[in-house]
């Protein structure tokens, strides 16, 4: 009797934990799909812990049950648990910029395990194929048990896989924390799991899966705070911290290159047209930075300075790359200027400077040398 209430116990108080996450997740300002379907995974899971509560004030004869009292209450967190499993698949789909997840085909796709999975346990149970009682009242696996283990596994083996991918790939250096979480996310939920099946009386799932919720809030938390609203890029503090391990760490055979991107008469735009087409013209310089990097993108580490500078770590064999990068920044300026019809002309200049691992000076420093050379730039053009 102790050990039921101890199991119930732990789930009650986890579900409080997570009610806790899911209101300063309501709290916030992020309204993103990504975070949407993390507050209804937040809730399922919420479901899967009084659900298996309830399960073990049964499976320990505290509340009286016939078998198919049994069987009900066995099969809703078996439910539970693979359509959570489904909700981590889209958040991490989503995290890791898949568009057509969203799509009629693709919520068809990837919707179909869980489907097959729900509809094998509320027509497998009660015929004993997925799991059944003896008449001592122990749970006994059927032959098509694993399945039923598998697809909540497989849906978060996928998403680990594609995270660590995207870990290596991905050119926003802010979003490595969160793909390296998504990646090992399974692992912990996985191994209780496992643990959870040979010890049924132990509230070993309950603990796991809170944990790895609470880091993942924490990560995404974190890339919030790391990221610029505005322009979706690096903020100044993320910048620094990259650059400092770049200036430590020097990568083989590439130099390594601070560039600075001030936005031409900035000042005028929004004096003429508003804060909010100033915004805009932002948005635009970024997007045109962003789209310059995709070359290299592991290579080119871009974020905001701060109003209307732009600074761009670059590893690169030799200097004609960064100049080809100005360039490329540039023109994909115009070029999207002219496409959004703006009632002003957009362009930047650049000013870069190399970082000399035989004499090093500290950030400031470096970005003093490119604010330099982007003064001569300036000075060029007027």
């Amino acid at each position: 009797m102790s050990e039921a209430l101890y199991y119930t116990e732990a789930n009650i108080a986890c579900t409080i934990i997570l009610g806790l996450i899911l209101i300063k997740i309501n709290q916030g300002i992020d309204r993103q799909t990504s975070t949407i379907v993390l507050r209804h995974m937040i809730l399922v899971l919420m479901g899967y812990f009084l659900s298996d509560a309830v399960w073990a004030l049964f499976f320990e004869g505290l509340i009286p049950s016939t078998q198919s009292a049994m069987f009900i209450v066995s099969i809703i967190p078996y439910a539970f648990i693979v359509a959570c499993s489904y909700c981590w698949f889209l958040f991490c789909e989503l995290n890791q910029q898949n568009k057509d997840i969203l799509s009629r085909k693709g919520v068809i796709k990837s919707a179909a395990p869980m489907i097959l999975a729900i509809l094998l346990i509320l027509f497998g149970a009660f015929g004993g194929i997925v799991f059944s009682f003896d008449e001592s009242g122990t749970l006994l696996y059927g032959p098509l048990y694993a399945v039923l283990v598998l697809v909540p596994i497989g849906y978060m083996v996928h998403a680990s896989i594609k995270a660590f991918i995207r870990v290596y790939t991905q050119e926003r250096y802010i979003d490595h924390g969160l793909y390296f979480v998504i990646g090992i996310f399974p692992l912990l939920p996985i191994a209780c799991g496992v643990l959870q099946l040979i010890f049924l009386e132990i509230p070993i799932m309950c603990f796991g899966a809170t944990l790895s919720i609470l880091q993942v809030y924490l990560t995404s938390l974190e890339d919030l705070i790391s990221m610029d609203s505005l322009t979706q890029v690096n903020n100044r503090h993320q910048m620094q911290r990259y650059l400092l391990k770049k200036m430590k760490t020097p990568t083989p055979g590439l130099s390594l290159y601070l560039m600075i991107i001030d936005v031409d008469h900035f000042r005028e735009i929004n004096d003429n047209y508003g804060h909010i087409e100033g915004d805009k013209a932002l948005v635009r310089v970024s997007t045109a930075m962003k789209e310059a990097c995709q070359a290299h993108r592991n290579r080119f580490f871009v974020s905001r300075y701060g109003g209307d500078e732009f600074i761009i770590i670059a590893e690169t064999e030799y200097k004609g790359e960064v100049n080809w990068l100005s360039d490329k920044i540039r023109s994909s300026v115009k070029i999207l200027n002219e496409k959004a019809a703006a009632p002003y002309d957009l362009s930047v200049c650049v000013g870069i400077a190399e970082y000399d691992y035989s004499s090093p000076v500290p950030i400031p420093s470096l970005i003093a040398r490119a604010g330099t050379d982007l003064y001569h730039m300036k000075h060029a053009k007027a």
